[in-house]
């Protein structure tokens, strides 16, 4: 019994230090990028290749957030449409992550 209750204890402080997604979304951009591509596009783009989807927000943004296996945001992308492509916030609280996303935004050629 005491071992159980060890690990619950342990579990909960475990994932009162994960990000929630407003606490990553209300920090200042880590980067911003713009992109010829459409905001569509992008935000498919950047759900497809992390196996989720996008959330659209009322400020008319797609939200994509990135997360560990506690479930704590580790990343997050906001996508915006910017005259005839997009602009794109990207917030990072934690971890690391490939540059495949960069493909999504026309940093690196598609292969």
């Amino acid at each position: 019994m005491k071992i159980v209750v060890s690990a619950a204890v342990f579990a909960g402080l475990s994932l009162a230090g994960c990000a929630s997604t407003q606490k990553v979304l209300s920090k200042e951009p880590t980067e911003v990028f713009h992109s010829a591509k459409s905001q569509n596009e992008v935000a498919f783009c950047l759900a497809n290749k992390n196996n989720t989807s996008p959330m659209e927000r009322d400020d008319g943004s797609k939200v994509v957030l990135i997360k560990n296996g506690y479930g704590g945001v580790s990343l997050a992308f906001s996508v915006f449409k910017e005259d005839t492509g997009s602009r794109v916030e990207y917030r990072k609280q934690f971890g690391t992550i490939g540059g495949i996303w960069k493909q999504c935004i026309g940093l690196q050629d598609e292969k």
